[in-house]
């Protein structure tokens, strides 16, 4: 693992390189970009001797690039999950011919600052970048109506969580499918809007949380023991969005 980190800091090193040297085209104007991703985050290191199962979410992100610059900065927050339990119990001891459906959802919330430097122009724009943020580990328990048409939700309950602080880099490239005249039906200007495909790596750094998974919540004669696992949270994660630019 340590040799492909050390690969990836150096492609990451290389792209900032081409930045400077490949940057014929200038940008006018500043630029503000966001967008949606799809994930797929595999634990790393301590996290993955611990937690075998890798994960699967979205994320959110909006960044603004400054003038002519490739200088981006920008706010992301993704959400994974790491498995899903689900049992049916009785509603209580006292109604046990009326069951409901219950389970237990193991989760991440991750937030990031992050520094971005992409070209400014282009239809495929590669970006290397770095990131500080956190990592919000929950478990929620959800009580769901069996047999509802729909979510059927009735309850939903965190009985426990951690956070720890996370950092890391990435790269990607974004290769642009859609770009607007900047002209609108009545003929006036406007400011033109281009749609990207992303394509993008990232491997953050965790520091050491507690967290439940799947199977660490038992039920015995009534009462509920948790199998809390600690480690430290690295990730990598392969994502693949849709941005748009302004």
């Amino acid at each position: 693992m340590k040799n492909f980190q050390n690969r990836f800091f150096h492609f990451s090193i290389m792209l900032l390189v081409l930045f400077l040297v490949f940057d014929s085209q200038k940008s006018t104007a500043q630029e503000f970009q966001f967008g949606f991703d799809l994930h797929y985050a595999d634990p790393q290191n301590e996290f993955e001797v611990q937690l075998d199962n890798p994960g699967i979410g979205f994320g959110l992100w909006a960044g603004y690039r400054f003038g002519n610059s490739p200088l981006m900065l920008g706010l992301d927050f993704s959400y994974t999950n790491f498995g899903i339990d689900k049992r049916e119990e009785p509603l209580s001891s006292t109604i046990p011919d009326l069951r409901v459906e219950v389970e237990n959802n193991y989760n991440l919330l991750n937030g990031n600052l992050f520094m971005r430097l992409m070209l400014p122009s282009g239809v495929v724009r590669p970006y290397a970048e770095g990131l500080f943020g956190f990592n919000y580990f929950f478990t929620e328990t959800i009580l769901r109506q069996r047999g509802a048409f729909g979510d059927g939700e009735r309850l939903r309950d965190t009985n426990f969580e951690d956070v720890a602080m996370s950092y890391g880099f990435g790269g990607g490239l974004q290769i642009r499918v859609y770009r607007s005249s900047g002209i609108n039906d009545q003929g006036e200007e406007t400011a033109p809007a281009s749609f990207y495909i992303n394509l993008q790596g990232r491997y953050m750094l965790g520091r050491e949380a507690e967290y439940l998974q799947s199977g660490s919540i038992q039920i015995s004669n009534g009462d509920v023991t948790y199998d809390v696992s600690r480690s430290e949270t690295d990730l990598l994660y392969f994502k693949l969005g849709l941005h748009i630019g302004f």
